[in-house]
């Protein structure tokens, strides 16, 4: 029973250190996005994130450039 608790509590943590975005694309789009996922055997917010680290040069949440604009 503890250790249910504490898996509780801990998703809890992880899930307010979180952000939550949705998107809706078309149904054209999020099959175009499903399709290019699955060719990467990867999952769709894996290759959301991806796609998005190499766009912007961020790593797991952390930029690796700053913008003085």
């Amino acid at each position: 029973m503890a250790t249910k608790e504490a898996h509780s509590r801990a998703n809890i943590e992880y899930n307010r250190r979180q952000d939550n975005i949705m998107i809706r694309p078309s149904k054209e789009m999020g099959a175009i996005i499903r399709q290019s996922a699955a060719a990467e055997n990867m999952s769709v917010q894996g290759y959301v994130l991806q796609t998005l680290y190499a766009r912007t040069g961020a790593t797991g949440g952390c930029l690796l450039y700053t913008s003085d604009a």
